[in-house]
């Protein structure tokens, strides 16, 4: 789905709101509420199950957050005593954590507001900050031992645009930030290595052995086992790539299995069990990443 600032479902707009411009303030919730960035008072996430979040509020209410202005890590709701309290149970795919989940999967974008609470917010009040998009999604154990949602949100703009439009609102011990203006959806990749590595494989999957045929050629993917950008910033090289079919590389990036670094079993997949990563003469790949990805199987499944 292409990206859309506009798009309306039902009560929702999800994108920007016209008249509203990215840097602007707001006193209160109230007032953000009045404008249709972000309707509920309490609640960080404005979503529906079965339709998507449009937006969320940053207001340091959980520990696990991480906040880099274009980037933020950011922890669902729910499981909490009282709002910003102590997590005291686990967070569920529901409400609005299952809306961000939709977003992810139907690339929909959310409105991001960050409040007088966070380190990178205003002085005072809540201030808008435009579009962002949820890279990938996870539900894994938080600090405090309990599960959390967990999602990973882009700005659609570089980091220096974003700074050069809320410069004005930005708090003064704010550091401009070193580092390259990409965020995951517009990483540069190198298109060689991919097409090299379904060339090794001869397009066939190196868990499954399928070949799957096209008119004018065959699908595969050339996949990275450690992701390229935040949060994993893996290598873009040939030794941190596997060739996949589309659905055992799905399957890899939503950690339903991992690969044994010191012997390449497949482990996971209860149709695979006892088998074998398939590797070809010319593929030298490093155990390391595998290892990566596996510590973030059993992070995820412990």
């Amino acid at each position: 789905m292409s990206k859309k600032t506009d798009q309306k479902i039902d009560n929702f707009i999800f994108g920007n709101i016209e008249g509203i411009s990215i840097g602007e303030i707001f006193e209160s919730r109230k007032d953000l509420s009045k404008a249709g960035i972000h309707a509920p008072l309490m609640h960080g996430i404005w979503g529906r199950e079965n339709e998507g979040s449009c937006s969320i509020v940053l207001s340091g209410g959980y520990e696990d957050d991480v906040d880099e202005l274009d980037f933020i890590v950011y922890t669902g709701q729910g499981g909490q005593d009282t709002p910003g309290g102590t997590q005291v149970s686990d967070q569920e795919f529901t409400r609005g954590n299952k809306g961000l989940q939709l977003c992810c999967d139907y690339n929909l974008p959310v409105r991001v507001t960050r409040g007088y609470q966070v380190k990178n917010g205003p002085d005072s009040g809540y201030r808008y900050d435009g579009l962002y998009y949820v890279s990938s999604y996870e539900r894994v154990k938080g600090k405090n031992g309990f599960y959390i949602c967990r999602f990973y949100l882009h700005s659609d703009i570089t980091v220096k645009a974003l700074e050069t439009n809320l410069q004005e609102n930005l708090p003064k011990n704010y550091s401009v930030a070193k580092r390259k203006d990409i965020t995951v959806n517009k990483l540069s990749r190198n298109v060689k290595l991919s097409e090299k590595i379904k060339k090794i494989y001869s397009y066939r999957c190196q868990v499954c052995n399928v070949l799957l045929e096209k008119p004018g050629g065959a699908i595969a993917i050339g996949a990275h086992i450690k992701g390229l950008g935040k949060p994993h910033n893996g290598p873009d090289i040939l030794e941190n790539m596997l060739c996949l079919c589309p659905n055992h590389h799905d399957q890899f990036d939503a950690l339903s299995f991992y690969v044994e670094p010191t012997d390449y079993a497949i482990k996971g997949l209860h149709d695979l069990t006892g088998s074998k990563l398939r590797i070809e003469k010319g593929h030298n790949l490093d155990a390391e990443f595998l290892e990566y990805h596996k510590q973030q199987y059993i992070r995820v499944h412990d």
